[in-house]
This record gives structure tokens, C-alpha cells and sequence, in this order.
């Protein structure tokens, strides 16, 4: 059985991700994976359904994902939510967003610093815990879900550790992001499972 990596001290309070530790992966390759997710979902519910219901389904589905502190789930999120429009207005759905959350369609520095305000503020309002002890829940929720996701015990010990650098470096660079669709206290964990995971990989 897998053992769990042990806590460790949080790093730095630094909020830039810098690149991506894992060449060939990234944002634009997580959100290409939520959208193959998503055709998955969009294909069973269009199937069985009038257009109207299943744009209200995956509307549904979407308000419920936005509500994760997993990165992946809020670009999942995002991919339903865009599928539900495209029904909604005739279209085919997820054939115009290839690329949707693609490096030139980045948001400016000055919306992640509104959105980061935001949360923070939020955070001192609501008095959330400064050492960020609820990113442990969210850190342990990454992890299982990786594990699940890479299958046998060999796949596991040999991909573990740079799936979770990936997997940290996605939460810390999303819970800013102005396009996905998390509240303030969503995002809040995201970010404070994200630091939980770069403190138990140690990469302070």
C-alpha cells in the first residue's frame, strides 16, 4: 500500500508558480484533459436528453465542480459550463474551445492581483486558519486521486512524486485565475492545498 508522503513545513509565502516542474505538461495540458473529461459527460447527457435538458445537466454538474478545491476539477468545471452555452445557443457543444484555457489567453497580472485581494481578504474576514491546516484535507484529496489515476503499484512508485509537483504547481496556478469559476473560500483551499503539497514534495 502506498504510504503517504509526510507533512513538512509550509514554504514560502511566494503566490508565483513559476513554470512548469514537468516538461510537456502545464496548464494548456491539463485543460486539453478536462475537455476530453468533458466530451465523456457532454456525449452521455446530449445523448439521452433534448438540448435543453442537458445544457441544464451539465449546468448543474458545473455549479457543483465549482464548489472542488482540486484544480482539475474547476477546469473540468469550466469545460461543462462552456458545453452547457454552446447547447444553449444551438451549437455544437466544445467545438469552438480547443484551446480555452490556452497561455495566450491568459488573464493580466492586474485581475490575478484583484482576485487575489479578493480571496485574501475574504480569508482575514472570515478568520481562516493563517498555517493554512485545512490544505492538509486538500493535499491528501490530490494525492489519493493521483494514485487512483496512475493505476498499479509499479506506475505508482515510479510517477507519484512529478504527478504531485504537477499537481501543486496547477493548484498554485489557478486559484487566482479569474476564469474558473471557485469563490473566495474555494480558492482559498486551493491555494492552501497547493502549498501543503509543495511542503510535503519540499519544494520550499
Amino acid at each position: 500500500m502506498h504510504a503517504p508522503i509526510s507533512p513538512a513545513p509550509l514554504p514560502p509565502d511566494n503566490e508565483d508558480p513559476g513554470p512548469c516542474p514537468s516538461p510537456g505538461q502545464g496548464l494548456t495540458t491539463a485543460a486539453a484533459s478536462a475537455l476530453i473529461a468533458a466530451a465523456g459527460v457532454v456525449e452521455d447527457a446530449w445523448t439521452h436528453t433534448a438540448p435543453r435538458e442537458a445544457a441544464t445537466r451539465l449546468s448543474l454538474h458545473a455549479e457543483e465542480l465549482a464548489s472542488s478545491p482540486l484544480a482539475r476539477d474547476q477546469l473540468l468545471s469550466r469545460a461543462l459550463e462552456l458545453a452547457a452555452q454552446d447547447l444553449e445557443a444551438g451549437r455544437r457543444p466544445l467545438a469552438h474551445w480547443p484551446l480555452f484555457f490556452a497561455r495566450d489567453l491568459a488573464p493580466p497580472a492586474e485581475a490575478r492581483e484583484d482576485v487575489r485581494d479578493w480571496v485574501l481578504a475574504h480569508a482575514e474576514k472570515e478568520g481562516a486558519d493563517p498555517m493554512l491546516a485545512d490544505g492538509e484535507a486538500v493535499a491528501q484529496a490530490v494525492e489519493a486521486r493521483a494514485v487512483r489515476e496512475l493505476g498499479d503499484a509499479f506506475e505508482t512508485a515510479r510517477g507519484l512524486t512529478r504527478r504531485l509537483r504537477v499537481e501543486a504547481w496547477l493548484q498554485m496556478v489557478l486559484w487566482d485565475d479569474p476564469r474558473i469559476p471557485a469563490n473566495a473560500e474555494t480558492r482559498w483551499l486551493m491555494r492552501a492545498g497547493g502549498r501543503r503539497l509543495m511542503a510535503r514534495l519540499g519544494e520550499a
